[in-house]
């Protein structure tokens, strides 16, 4: 299966090197602003997508003549997140989607990240400092770890069926209301799983 990646206009997780990275994509997709810093580190994304309100105008016109495809979605209701993992998800349809980028000092803007994974019913893993997160869905998903990292299950609303293996604190069937219920579990396999029959549930896995 190809790897998209996507890159928001925010600070990269530490340690990640894309020159080292890049290779294990079929297409990085740069949302508005994150084409400036692509291109101050010298690589041009394959898409440029947003309503450019944050992407120098110097950095636009060097895609447009490196001919990179670029994506206008002027829409103000939805952030560039939101509207970029839809384009990506229509455009390749099997794909695993990566996103790197979402850590920047307005906490609206971290947490807006977590919210487009549901509004999307995006499967996408979000890259962050530590740690990735990614939306619980119906179809039981395996993620490698390793024993005794942190696994955290975040309720966004009421959650039904909520389904967790190969933890310290395992779940058969439950449901899990907003709150702090679901903190601070622990990998005790190699591989845990995840699901959960109805409601929006974010998982969190230290890395």
């Amino acid at each position: 299966m190809e790897r998209v990646l996507v890159v928001a206009n925010g600070a990269w997780p530490e340690g990640f090197d894309l020159e080292h990275e890049i290779e294990k994509y079929a297409a990085v997709v740069a949302l508005d602003g994150a084409a400036n810093r692509l291109a101050q580190s010298g690589w041009f994304p394959d898409v440029v997508l947003g309503d450019f309100d944050s992407i120098d105008e110097e950095v636009l016109n060097q895609c447009k003549a490196a001919q990179v495809n670029i994506v206008a979605t002027p829409n103000q209701e939805r952030s560039d997140i939101s509207k970029g993992l839809e384009w990506v998800h229509t455009t390749y349809p099997d794909s695993s989607v990566y996103i790197v980028g979402v850590e920047i000092g307005r906490y609206d803007h971290h947490l807006a990240a977590y919210s487009a994974l549901f509004e999307c019913d995006s499967l996408a893993t979000i890259i962050l400092d530590g740690w990735e997160a990614f939306r619980v869905s119906s179809t039981p998903r395996n993620i490698r770890t390793n024993p005794d990292k942190s696994v955290s299950l975040i309720p966004f609303g009421t959650v039904t069926g909520v389904h967790l293996k190969g933890c310290q604190y395992a779940l058969q069937s439950e449901t899990l209301t907003t709150g702090t219920r679901g903190i601070s579990n622990k990998a005790t396999e190699s591989t845990i799983t995840a699901s959960v029959e109805t409601g929006h549930l974010l998982l969190l896995i230290e890395r």
